[in-house]
């Protein structure tokens, strides 16, 4: 069995410029900081952490980073994840070939919600900023994804926590 987390970064300011500068708020860095603390307490120990390269997901991934002790070398950005689909997402799993537990990916919306919908059958109307999805996978490897039974465990978000 295989965990994957889907995590919609974190508040951010408003747009000023280019949206993948865009950076976290000071709401956004406490929630981060105080969600990532928050899946831990519940058992959720991430091994692996993808991230679209925009810097409010950046910011989110350093969070949960830090409270998991996930080294920096095992935090990978792909541009793909930056407003990327379903397709997108799951070809960026398929690069997972280490033995890998927990994998968290940390994104945007729309492309989190549907994505989540998409793999679970879920019926999630908007996963909110801060907000995580932790979805069981059926499976012993990572490269068994795509066939592989996919049960959404749980959703919270900061007001949860």
């Amino acid at each position: 069995m295989k965990t994957l987390i889907i995590i919609r970064h974190a508040k951010a300011e408003q747009s000023h410029g280019l949206d993948s500068k865009r950076r976290l708020t000071e709401r956004g860095h406490q929630n981060a900081e105080s969600m990532a603390r928050h899946l831990l307490d519940k058992g959720y120990k991430i091994d692996k952490i993808f991230a679209s390269p925009s810097e409010r997901t950046k910011e989110t991934a350093e969070y949960f980073a830090k409270a998991n002790e996930v080294a920096q070398t095992r935090i990978k950005y792909f541009d793909n994840l930056y407003l990327g689909d379903t397709l997108q997402f799951i070809e960026t799993i398929n690069k997972i070939w280490e033995n890998v537990d927990t994998l968290a990916i940390v994104g945007h919306n729309p492309g989190v919600t549907n994505f989540t919908n998409d793999i679970t059958g879920a019926d999630i109307e908007s996963l909110p900023t801060t907000g995580v999805a932790v979805i069981n996978i059926d499976c012993d490897d990572w490269q068994q994804f795509n066939d592989a039974p996919k049960t959404l465990v749980e959703v919270d978000s900061p007001k949860n926590s």
